[in-house]
């Protein structure tokens, strides 16, 4: 009874895994975006500027930004454009992608 459990269960482990990999996990409608800034067409419209000593994420944003715009937006745009930073730990003397809202030439 073992032998037969196991041999379904390993079956049907090698059925999902296979269909997995053919046919992927994602919907065939569903358009994903994996944009990388420096790109012609980035997710989010971006400035890269270079951290100065007293400068964080929202002084710069607000510098480069007229208007005013939501500190979740800016944290989430910011994670798109530099998924390996840290929004809370800029570092002083690197470059980093800020989104820029007043720029609508980018779709």
């Amino acid at each position: 009874m073992k032998k037969k459990v196991f041999t379904i269960l390993l079956l049907l482990v090698c059925w999902t895994s296979y269909a997995d990999l053919t046919t992927g996990t994602l919907p065939s409608g569903q358009k994903t975006d994996f944009s990388v800034p420096g790109s012609e067409k980035a997710a989010v419209p971006f400035k890269r500027i270079t951290v100065e000593p007293g400068d964080t994420l929202l002084s710069i944003t607000e510098r480069i930004n007229e208007g005013d715009v939501s500190i979740d937006q800016v944290m989430d745009d910011f994670t798109i454009l530099n998924p390996s930073a840290d929004p809370n730990h800029l570092q002083i003397g690197k470059s980093y992608a800020f989104p820029d809202y007043d720029d609508q030439s980018q779709p």
